[in-house]
């Protein structure tokens, strides 16, 4: 029980840390001179986030609650290449 609480802990610090790198890399990339910038990158990073931090801080679906956060954060990756560029 005790393992399993550990791991469900460190699955829930490993979507808080990639949401904060997420945010991190887009306010210092690329992806600043998009003009769809904040509903890139802080909007997504805010809600993987908030999303780690409840599982975090549940016992049941702490791992799906993960999960969520880690693929949004995967989805926005993926489909951010189809947002309008900046021109120049």
């Amino acid at each position: 029980m005790r393992s399993q609480r550990t791991g469900r802990r460190y699955l829930a610090g490993l979507a808080i840390a990639f949401a904060l790198a997420f945010m991190v890399a887009g306010a210092l990339g690329p992806a600043n001179r998009s003009p769809c910038y904040p509903e890139i990158v802080f909007v997504p990073g805010l809600v993987a986030l908030l999303i780690g931090w409840r599982a975090w801080s549940m016992n049941e679906r702490s791992v799906t609650l993960s999960a969520v956060a880690l693929l949004l954060l995967l989805l926005v990756l993926i489909f951010s290449h189809l947002l309008p560029r900046a021109a120049g």
